[in-house]
C-alpha cells in the first residue's frame, strides 16, 4: 500500500482530545437521601472500577473515534497494488460479418457477446499500444493507437456489417497496415469461425451460440419461349431437428407456395416450376423464424427491363397511357425491338411478326383490313373465360360505331356486337395481335372502371423480351457493373434513396441487400443483392480458444481514500442519529 499523504495521521492525535472531554463530563448526578448510615461500612465492589469504565465508554464515543480514524486515513490518499498483466502491444479483432448478426440464447446478438468480451480484455491488457479492427471480407481499422481513451466507446458504437467471412491472409494485411502482427505481443480475435493461419500470439474466441435455418441459393430461369419461369431454391437447416416449412416465391403480382420436410443438418435443392409468371423481380421467403431472419428472403432479377416499355404507331392516346401507367411503370421507347407492347392507333401498318401488338382501329397487312363503319349494339362477350376479359364486365361498354374486320389469317373473337368482332385476337406465335374495331374516343371506356382492368389484364399477358441467361444473384461485397444497359441516369436502393457509383467504371458496392433500381435512358432495371450464402452456414457450438503467451506480470494502483471517506461520512450520520435518539427524554406513564 501507498500513502501519498502520511503527514494526514497527525489527525489522529484528536482522539485523545475526544477522550478527554468525555471523561471530563460527569455523568453523576446528586440525589437527596434522608441519611447515610445505611452505606456507612458497607465494603467496596470489586468490579465498580470495570463498571465504572464501561459506563464511560458508550456507542456515541466508538463512533465519534471510528469517524475521526477513517476521515484521518481517507486524507492520507491510500492506494492499494493490484497485480495484473500487461502487453506491450494489445490488437482485438472483431468480427463484423453478417453471421454475427445471429441472435444468441441470451437474446443479445453474437456481435453484441463479442463486444463485451473484447471491453473485458482491454482491462484485463492494458497496453500503451491498442487496436481495434473489425474484421470481415472487407475490414476496417476502428481505433488506432492514438485513441486509447475512448475504445470501449469506439466498440460500443459500432455495428456489424452485411459482409462475408474475411481469411487470415486479410487480417494479416490489416495488421501490415497498422505495423505489422509482430508489435503486437497479443492478438485476440473474436469471431464465430475458426480461421487458420493465424500469428503463434493470437488468441480465438469463438462466439456461435444460435441454430439457423436459411436459404443459401435462388435463382431463376425463363421459360421462353413460353410463358412462365423455373425457380433454383437451396434451403440449410442448421438444426439438429427435422424442420416443418414453407417457401413462397413470389414475382411481385403471382406466388407460388412449396411445403417442405428439412432433415436435420443438410442441404436440400429444389426446381420449383412458375408457369404463370411473367414478372422480371422475385423473391423467396422461408417461414422458419430462427435466430438468423435476415438469410429468410433472397432475391433474383433477370437481366430486362422491370418497365413495360410501349412503341406507339399514329396519335398517342392520354386515356390509354394512363390506364397502362396504372398497370404497370411505363417507359416509351423510339425503337421497335426494344419493345413489350407495340400500339397503332387508326393506321395500317405493315405485318409486324414477333411481339405484342395492340391495334386500335388499325389495319396490319396480310393480317386484317377494315371495312366500312356501322353502328354497334350491345357489347357481348364471346370467350368469357380468356384471360383478357378476367374480371371485365363488357354490358357496361358503349360502342358508337365499330368497322367491318375482313381477317387473312385463323383470329379468335372475345368481344362482338351484332355478329361483328369488337375485340379480336391473332395469336400466331411468336407473336400476339390484338385488334379493337372501334375507335376508342367514340367509346365509354375511357370512363368505365373496366376499361384499367382490361389494360391491366393485357399488360400481365406480356410475353417479355427474354432475358439473358444468369444464374447467380451478386451478394454484399461484390462490385456490381452497371454497363450494358444503356446511359444511366440514377441508381436506387429499396427506400428509394439514390446510391452512389463509380462514374468512370460504371460499377456500385452495395453495403446491404435487396432490391436497387437502375434508371437508363432504354428503362428500368432491378439489380437484387443478398446477403453472402457463406454467412448462413453455421459452425459447431459456442467455445474458447486460448493459446496462452507470455505476458509481463505488472501492477496497477486503486484509489482507497473514497471508500474510506465514504465510510467516514456513514458513521458521522449513524453518530448524529443516535445523539439525537438518546437525548429525547422518556415520559412516564401515569
Amino acid at each position: 500500500m501507498i500513502l501519498q499523504n502520511p503527514g494526514a495521521f497527525y489527525l489522529l492525535f484528536g482522539t485523545l482530545l475526544i477522550l478527554l472531554l468525555h471523561f471530563l463530563r460527569s455523568r453523576e448526578r446528586r440525589r437527596e437521601v434522608s441519611s447515610l448510615f445505611l452505606w456507612e461500612g458497607l465494603p467496596g465492589d470489586p468490579q465498580s472500577k470495570a463498571a465504572r469504565f464501561r459506563q464511560h465508554m458508550d456507542p456515541l464515543l466508538l463512533l465519534q473515534l471510528g469517524t475521526l480514524v477513517a476521515l484521518s486515513f481517507a486524507l492520507t490518499q491510500p492506494l492499494l497494488r493490484i497485480p495484473q498483466q500487461s502487453v506491450s502491444g494489445l490488437a482485438i479483432v472483431i468480427d463484423g460479418s453478417a453471421s454475427m448478426r445471429t441472435q444468441t440464447d441470451t437474446g443479445v446478438s453474437r456481435y453484441q457477446e463479442a463486444i463485451e468480451e473484447a471491453v473485458a480484455a482491454l482491462t484485463r491488457y492494458p497496453a500503451d499500444n491498442t487496436v481495434l479492427i473489425q474484421f470481415s471480407e472487407h475490414p476496417q481499422l476502428l481505433a488506432g493507437p492514438d485513441e486509447s481513451s475512448k475504445l470501449a466507446a469506439i466498440l460500443r458504437n459500432s455495428s456489424p456489417t452485411w459482409y462475408r467471412d474475411g481469411t487470415a491472409e486479410d487480417l494479416l494485411t490489416m495488421l501490415g497496415s497498422v505495423g505489422g502482427a509482430r508489435q503486437f505481443d497479443r492478438i485476440i480475435v473474436l469471431s464465430d469461425q475458426p480461421m487458420i493461419g493465424l500469428p503463434p500470439q493470437a488468441e480465438v474466441i469463438l462466439l456461435n451460440e444460435g441454430e439457423n435455418v436459411g436459404i443459401t441459393g435462388f435463382s431463376v430461369r425463363q421459360n421462353a419461349p413460353d410463358a412462365g419461369i423455373s425457380a433454383f431454391v437451396e434451403i440449410l437447416n442448421g438444426t439438429a431437428s427435422y424442420v416443418d416449412t414453407q417457401i413462397h416465391i413470389s414475382d411481385g403480382e403471382n406466388q407460388t407456395t412449396l411445403t417442405l420436410m428439412l432433415p436435420p443438418n443438410t442441404a436440400d435443392q429444389y426446381v420449383i416450376p412458375f408457369p404463370n409468371s411473367r414478372g422480371s423481380v422475385f423473391t423467396v421467403t422461408l417461414d422458419h423464424p430462427d435466430a438468423l431472419d435476415a438469410d429468410n428472403r433472397r432475391h433474383f432479377s433477370l437481366d430486362r427491363p422491370i418497365d413495360v416499355r410501349i412503341f406507339w404507331i399514329g396519335d398517342r392516346n392520354r386515356y390509354l397511357m394512363a390506364a397502362l401507367r396504372a398497370s404497370a411503370p411505363v417507359t416509351e421507347v423510339n425503337d421497335i425491338t426494344l419493345a413489350d407492347l407495340v400500339i397503332v392507333n387508326q393506321t395500317q401498318v405493315p405485318s409486324i411478326e414477333q411481339g405484342v401488338v395492340l391495334l386500335i382501329q388499325s389495319g396490319m397487312d396480310h393480317v386484317l383490313t377494315l371495312g366500312e363503319l356501322r353502328e354497334a349494339g350491345d357489347i357481348v362477350a364471346s370467350s368469357p373465360n380468356h384471360s383478357i376479359l378476367r374480371s371485365v364486365d363488357a354490358r357496361d361498354f358503349r360502342i358508337r360505331q365499330i368497322a367491318e374486320a375482313q381477317f387473312e389469317v385463323p383470329f379468335e373473337t372475345l368481344l362482338e356486337s351484332n355478329g361483328y368482332p369488337v375485340l379480336a385476337e391473332v395469336n400466331d406465335p411468336p407473336r400476339r395481335l390484338f385488334f379493337f374495331t372501334a375507335d376508342l374516343m367514340n367509346t365509354n371506356l375511357p370512363v368505365t372502371v373496366d376499361f384499367p382492368i382490361l389494360i391491366r389484364n393485357l399488360v400481365h399477358e406480356l410475353v417479355r423480351i427474354p432475358a439473358e441467361l444468369s444464374f447467380q444473384s451478386p451478394e454484399v461485397g461484390d462490385f456490381i457493373s452497371l454497363q450494358g444497359r444503356g446511359v444511366v441516369r440514377s441508381l436506387t436502393n429499396s427506400r428509394n434513396q439514390r446510391i452512389p457509383y463509380s462514374e468512370a467504371l460504371l460499377t456500385f458496392a452495395p453495403l446491404e441487400p435487396g432490391i436497387y433500381t437502375l434508371t437508363t435512358d432504354r428503362g428500368a432495371f432491378a439489380l437484387t443483392v443478398n446477403i453472402p450464402a457463406s454467412e448462413t452456414v453455421l459452425k459447431g457450438t459456442s467455445q474458447v480458444i486460448s493459446i496462452h503467451t507470455e505476458t509481463e506480470e505488472s501492477e496497477r494502483l486503486y484509489a482507497l481514500w473514497p471508500i474510506l471517506l465514504a465510510i467516514a461520512v456513514l458513521l458521522l450520520l449513524f453518530e448524529i442519529y443516535l445523539h439525537l435518539g438518546l437525548s429525547v427524554p422518556l415520559r412516564r406513564s401515569t
